[in-house]
């Protein structure tokens, strides 16, 4: 794909802020690494990775990021630049299960998907008495109670006729949609499933072990995982899967990047979980102002630049409208790019050949209307109001009236920072008000 020259073709390009895709990025990739003050991320965690495999040893890895600071993008490119040397198998949560009733016992759920995929794919001989082993335990009581229970008489004819690798892909595929799809299938996971998780990591390590060998006979140094987009979803969620579950989160023998909420990296607890992972690779926010509000010009250059690599500079009515963008996206790029696609909209409804300021004054009111509604009494699951919409703007209020620019790491700040409501920067790692929130605040009468 090339990058847009008309108006009508920037949505293609950056559409709902999307990240970029593996055959994009040497198209569209701009290195931002000066302007986010720190060494490059993604070539940290790709030497870690080599390191460990050198030492015949087994690294997993949180990826630290706020949504939309570009992770995705990073990663993309990580599992690009891995493959030369190594099998990689990435997914998303987001695509692979139900992001809004995560349970952890999903995630060893589709990693033995993946992994007999691959195996299938590649045509790996594969142990058949380790097949065999596998095979029983899908077969066990308890198992079969989960396939009585949400898999059609069809689906488990068809599924039965199969035997091997097939048979097991074809199982865990359909766990797999189970999960994503049915509420009900998290009470069979904790009745049915959950107490024989013991064995079903017991039988991924051997299925590891058994691929990794096949592989190095191949010229691939080693198999990697790649968990992408775990920071969207819900609070609870993602302390359950990260605060209780870490240390079995890190019970497969396979090197594992997990993206990782910058929400809880804040928080007093992430201490203890930090202790089961190898290392923490935090990818920082481009920062748009200095600490005092004045202007960072190596940032914004930095975020020109990435939309340039998209799309014709002449597609801006001036370069003083992009700068619009650029100071109101705070340095969140998935807002930047969502802000330049609804003025492009809006221009080409309006039958204009460029985005203009009427444009940008358009998409600026549309991300306002966002960011206003993240805002409201936080009512715990049973139906009760923990935190009244006031706590959060008294709390965003004292963080833009404070030179230090620190914020408490409490339950309402970390709430602040999921909706991306407050945003943490590089350097000397201080956070700051989202700029359309400091116009919402303005609007309210606060500032």
């Amino acid at each position: 794909m090339e990058k847009a020259k008309t108006i009508a073709q920037i949505d293609k390009v950056i559409a709902n802020g999307r990240p970029l895709e593996m055959d994009e990025i040497n198209n569209f990739y701009y290195d931002a690494d000066k302007a986010r003050e720190k060494l490059s991320a993604r070539r940290k965690l790709m030497n870690q990775i080599i390191g460990k495999t050198e030492a015949q040893q087994n690294g997993h890895f949180l990826f630290v990021g706020s949504t939309g600071s570009g992770k995705s993008t990073e990663l993309h490119y990580l599992q690009k630049d891995l493959e030369k040397d190594f099998a990689v198998v990435s997914y998303s949560i987001f695509t692979e299960l139900n992001p809004q009733s995560i349970n952890y016992v999903e995630l060893f759920i589709v990693q033995m998907e993946k992994l007999f995929t691959y195996a299938k794919e590649q045509q790996l001989y594969i142990d058949p008495n380790l097949l065999q082993r596998i095979t029983d335990w899908t077969k066990t009581e308890e198992i079969e109670k989960v396939k009585d229970k949400h898999f059609s008489a069809e689906a488990s004819a068809g599924m039965n006729a199969k035997v091997g690798i097939p048979y097991l892909q074809e199982l865990f595929f359909k766990l797999k949609g189970v999960a994503k799809t049915t509420q009900s299938f998290k009470t069979t996971i904790k009745q049915n499933i959950e107490p024989k998780l013991g064995d079903l990591i017991g039988f991924g390590n051997e299925l590891i072990a058994d691929i990794r060998m096949k592989m190095q006979e191949q010229g691939k140094k080693d198999i990697i995982i790649l968990v992408d987009d775990i920071e969207k979803i819900e609070l609870k969620l993602a302390q359950d899967l990260f605060y209780d579950h870490a240390q079995q989160l890190v019970q497969l023998n396979i090197s594992i990047v997990y993206v990782f909420p910058v929400w809880l990296y804040y928080h007093i607890r992430f201490k203890a979980v930090r202790n089961f992972f190898t290392d923490v690779v935090e990818l920082p926010m481009i920062k748009v102002t200095e600490k005092d509000g004045t202007p960072y010009e190596t940032g914004i250059d930095a975020l020109r630049q990435m939309v340039y690599k998209r799309m014709d500079k002449d597609l801006f009515a001036s370069t003083d409208i992009l700068t619009y963008f650029i100071n109101m996206s705070g340095g969140v790029i998935r807002d930047l790019f969502n802000m330049i696609s609804d003025a492009a909209y809006y221009d080409k409804e309006m039958e204009h050949p460029i985005i203009t300021e009427d444009g940008f004054t358009y998409s600026f009111q549309q991300l306002k209307k966002e960011y206003d509604n993240t805002i409201a009494d936080y009512m715990d699951a049973d139906g009760k109001v923990t935190h009244k919409a006031d706590e959060y703007y008294q709390a965003l209020v004292e963080l833009v009236n404070n030179p230090k620019k620190a914020i408490d790491n409490s339950e309402i700040a970390m709430h602040l920072r999921q909706n991306l409501c407050v945003l943490s920067y590089n350097g000397e790692g201080w956070c700051d008000v989202h700029p359309v929130m400091k116009k919402i605040l303005e609007a309210r009468g606060k500032l």
